[in-house]
């Protein structure tokens, strides 16, 4: 069992919770005290659009080839492929200055490609200023890259050494929060990543 509906509905309790919403809500005002207002976000991964419920933002255009969520302007496509949600940016005439991906990055790939990723999105999206990403670990299971999760899926934690993957094209500031919760147990913890363009 991968992403599908029963996963997503699922999902939508989680993000209602109210240890989950305290903990995203925290991050995502700490979010908009550094990077301002005026936010033209690009939600890589977007899923049922949790930055477009409850994130702040004057412009926001979600990515994802799985999605379910509405009422967003939706680039239907693998975010990984830029080239394609370039030209879907284009249509929607978004000049994206934040980016936004909730779980998605941090979930899917492997340490080192997904750093590769951020500095790619960093060089070819010039006007992206900040970024805000989330991961996760278990606490008892820190020392395992790869855990198993609900509904069959396999994911990264983001455990990694942040000392090892320093950017010349952004800062990165991390926080960790716990954020017990129905869906994934009582001891997760969340990381979250903020970029900050050099």
């Amino acid at each position: 069992m991968a992403y599908d509906k029963s996963f997503y509905e699922m999902y939508a309790d989680y993000l209602t919770e109210k240890s989950v919403r305290a903990s995203h809500d925290f991050i995502f005002r700490q979010f908009l005290e550094i990077a301002g207002s005026n936010l033209h976000v690009i939600d890589l991964g977007c899923g049922l659009g949790e930055y477009f419920q409850y994130g702040s933002f004057t412009r926001y255009v979600g990515v994802d080839k799985n999605n379910l969520g509405d009422g967003f302007r939706l680039i239907k496509e693998d975010y990984y492929d830029l080239d394609k949600v370039k030209d879907g940016l284009s249509l929607y005439l978004v000049v994206p200055n934040i980016l936004v991906s909730l779980f998605s990055i941090e979930c899917f790939y492997s340490v080192p490609d997904k750093y590769a990723f951020y500095e790619r999105i960093f060089k070819e999206f010039p006007s992206i200023e900040f970024g805000l990403v989330s991961g996760f670990f278990y606490e008892s299971k820190r020392n395992q890259e790869t855990v198993g999760e609900a509904g069959g899926i396999v994911s990264h934690q983001t455990i990694e050494d942040p000392s090892l993957y320093i950017s010349e094209v952004f800062t990165e500031s991390r926080l960790h929060l716990k954020t017990p919760s129905k869906m994934f147990g009582p001891d997760v913890i969340e990381v979250w990543k903020i970029f900050i363009r050099r």
